[in-house]
C-alpha cells in the first residue's frame, strides 16, 4: 500500500525522462541524417527508433498517472489527509507525522491519550495495542482495557533497579573548598566533620539510597573534582 502522490511522482519522474530522452534522440536522428554521410544512415535510423520508444514510454507513463486512484484517510494523530493508492487492508505510516495509522477491517482505529508516568510525556495506543513503550524515556506503560487479562511488558523496556544502593567517596581531586561545602551541605555535618572525612578515604558518604539519588550526587561530585562510585548493598 502506498501513498498515491508517490506513484504519481515515480511515473511522472519516468515520463520525464523518457520524454527528454526521445527528443534528444529524434534530435540526433534529424542531425545525423542531414549533416552525416551515408555509412552514418543506420545510427540516424537507431536513434529515430530509439526517441520513438522514449516518447512512447513517456505516453504510457502519462497515461498511467491519470490512472492512479486515490482513497482518502485521515490520520488520527494528525488530523492530515493521505492519499493511498487503495484502501488500507493494515496499518501505515502517515506522511505528514510519520506515526503508525492503526487499521482493523479496513477501518481507522480511533487512538487514546496517556501520559508517562516516569517523564510525563504524552503517548497514544489503540485497541490493538499490546505494550506500550514511552517515545521519550522508553518505559513501560501499563494499559487498562478494563479486563481481567495480564498486563504485557515489552523485553525492549527500561527496567527500574529496586535495590538499595551505597555511594563511596574515593579521592578529593583538587577542588577541596568547594568539596567540603558541597558534602556539609549533602550530609548535614559541619566543616571539621567533613575535613575528617576527607582523611579517612575510601569512605562510604551514604548507603540505603536509591540508585537514581546515587547517581545524581555521584555526578554532583565529579563536578568538583572528586571521585566517587556507587554500588548495590549485597
Amino acid at each position: 500500500m502506498s501513498q498515491s502522490s508517490d506513484v504519481v511522482e515515480v511515473y511522472s519522474e519516468r515520463a520525464l525522462i523518457a520524454g527528454i530522452g526521445g527528443l534528444i534522440a529524434f534530435a540526433g536522428a534529424a542531425l545525423t541524417f542531414n549533416y552525416g554521410r551515408g555509412y552514418l544512415t543506420g545510427l540516424a535510423i537507431i536513434l529515430a527508433v530509439a526517441g520513438v520508444a522514449g516518447v512512447v514510454y513517456a505516453i504510457m507513463c502519462y497515461s498511467k498517472i491519470r490512472k492512479v486512484e486515490s482513497f482518502d484517510v485521515t490520520c488520527v494523530y494528525c488530523k492530515k489527509v493521505n492519499k493511498l493508492t487503495e484502501a488500507p487492508t493494515k496499518d501505515f505510516t502517515c506522511r505528514e507525522c510519520h506515526r503508525l495509522v492503526p487499521i482493523l477491517n479496513g477501518r481507522v482505529l480511533p487512538v487514546q491519550q496517556v501520559r508517562c508516568g516516569f517523564c510525563n510525556e504524552l503517548n497514544y495506543f489503540s485497541e490493538k495495542t499490546e505494550v506500550l513503550l514511552c517515545e521519550a524515556c522508553n518505559h513501560d506503560i501499563p494499559i487498562s482495557r478494563g479486563d481481567d487479562a495480564p498486563t504485557k511488558r515489552s523485553a525492549f523496556a527500561v527496567q527500574e533497579d529496586d535495590r538499595p544502593y551505597e555511594l563511596k567517596l574515593v579521592g578529593k581531586g583538587h577542588k577541596e573548598e568547594e568539596l567540603v561545602g558541597t558534602l556539609q551541605h549533602m550530609l548535614a555535618l559541619n566543616r571539621n566533620q567533613v575535613k575528617d572525612m576527607l582523611n579517612e578515604l575510601p569512605v562510604v558518604l551514604l548507603t540505603g539510597i536509591p540508585k537514581k539519588k546515587a547517581e545524581m550526587l555521584a555526578a554532583q561530585l565529579h563536578v568538583h573534582g572528586a571521585a566517587a562510585e556507587y554500588n548495590p548493598l549485597p
